[in-house]
């Protein structure tokens, strides 16, 4: 009876880390809002989603269990984003920083974002198992990338 009471807890407990393995692992689709932007709407959004990339991993280190994961789930939104942001059309859009080099040069920038993202997926799986120091080597990982993409792409 003991071993029975065991098994079915045990068999429980894998069954909500598969699901929560299939959470994490689950691939995020770029927002379909962004098929219909206008250059310039583009140019607006890639500069507030940088903006909040930089708010929120100035934050993420104070953030434990749902809100280092929401935080997580921010950023990876952003990374998963951005190759659509940086369509040709925007290409000197008025105000941007962005060198035309991303456009010449795009498997390397979107490189530095793929970087990004799988950075922000590390950073989430560190947050549900508890792993602050998985945590903060992933926050490192994400604000090596976005420095190493501000040296090469923006003027």
């Amino acid at each position: 009876m003991q071993l029975k009471k065991w098994g079915l807890s045990a068999l429980a407990g894998v069954a909500l880390v598969a699901v929560a393995a299939v959470a994490i692992a689950q691939d995020v689709v770029v927002d379909p809002a962004i098929a219909t932007m206008t250059a310039e709407q583009k140019v607006e959004a890639r500069e507030a989603a940088m903006k909040d990339n930089g708010a929120i991993l100035k934050s993420a280190g104070g953030l434990t269990g749902a809100d280092a994961e929401a935080a997580a789930d921010k950023l990876i939104q952003h990374f998963t984003d951005y190759p659509a942001l940086f369509t040709p059309d925007t290409n000197g859009v008025g105000g941007t920083e962005a060198k035309p080099e991303i456009w010449a040069n795009f498997d390397a920038f979107t490189a530095i974002f793929a970087k990004g993202l799988e950075g922000a997926k590390a950073m989430k799986a560190a947050a549900a198992a508890g792993d602050a120091a998985a945590y903060g080597a992933a926050m490192k990982t994400i604000g090596g990338t976005c420095g190493e993409c501000h040296q090469q792409f923006r003027s």
